[in-house]
């Protein structure tokens, strides 16, 4: 047997122990992932639990979020427990069609708000061949993860199937995860608007990460919000060298007055964070 034979054999070798390492990294283990995966201007997170439940937050501008978990997910692993959609704007619902076609959703959260979008009304089409369990949110539909982890939602208050607004934006799913010590505040395309309508409730939003609302707009981020959350983290979800200027300079300034650290998937692409 000649040299090109055991070379052949040594990259084969190299390649498969590469995929188990790979595979060996997406198993599940004692702490919570949250990953902020890189699609261009839009948003998509995927979180998974210690008990290897798997939760998608939105599902980006384009449907790169099959690559993006093809990255992130086993080979094996082809369904996904919870899929969230924040609000039906393009740029956090057009990939979410092609995830309903690929996998096997178990569960799906959404507000049901109406809006004139063909790549929505292409979501709901899937949602309906789907068989997937529909759960409408509101400020009771408090979701158990698994692993020790909850998902309290907190907007919108009420149920708001059929809803027709001119600003999906101030729609937007918001919902905190509690896990041990830890309390994660996500937060669609909220304005200042809802930032202030959720001020009002008498609902605890502080939390020690907080993703960004409206990719870090001027709309957005207002100080009263940002003091009553008190982040120590926030993280932006935005394209690099997007025509919006997101995250814009005066947010991010605003929040490192608070003494809080941003991060952006516009500087840094995919960011993972691993949750002790």
């Amino acid at each position: 047997m000649g040299f090109r034979f055991w070379l052949a054999c040594y990259v084969l070798l190299g390649i498969a122990y590469f995929l188990v390492l790979s595979e060996f990294e997406k198993m599940p283990d004692d702490n919570l992932h949250i990953v902020m995966m890189d699609v261009g201007q839009g948003e998509a997170m995927l979180i998974r639990t210690p008990s290897n439940q798997h939760i998608l937050i939105d599902g980006g501008p384009d449907y790169s979020i099959l690559e993006r978990l093809g990255e992130e997910l086993s080979f094996f692993k082809r369904d996904i427990d919870l899929v969230i959609l924040t609000h039906p704007d393009s740029d956090h619902s057009t990939g979410l069609s092609r995830v309903l076609d690929r996998y096997k959703v178990k569960n799906i959260l959404m507000t049901g708000v109406v809006k004139d979008n063909p790549r929505y009304d292409s979501f709901l089409n899937e949602v309906y061949e789907s068989g997937a369990r529909v759960i409408f949110a509101q400020s009771n539909n408090d979701i158990d993860l698994g692993g020790g982890a909850m998902l309290d939602i907190i907007w919108p208050i009420e149920n708001m199937f059929g809803y027709e607004d001119q600003n999906p934006n101030n729609t937007s799913i918001v919902a905190k995860l509690l896990w041990r010590s830890h309390e994660i505040l996500f937060t669609g395309d909220i304005e200042k608007e809802t930032e202030k309508k959720i001020l009002m409730q008498p609902v605890d939003i502080s939390a020690n990460i907080l993703k960004v609302p409206h990719h870090g707009s001027k709309t957005s981020s207002s100080t009263g919000f940002i003091v009553a959350v008190n982040p120590d983290l926030a993280l932006v979800s935005a394209g690099k060298n997007n025509r919006f200027g997101h995250p814009a300079k005066e947010i991010v300034s605003r929040y490192q007055n608070l003494d809080t650290e941003v991060r952006s998937t516009s500087e840094e692409g995919r960011i993972e964070l691993v949750l002790y």
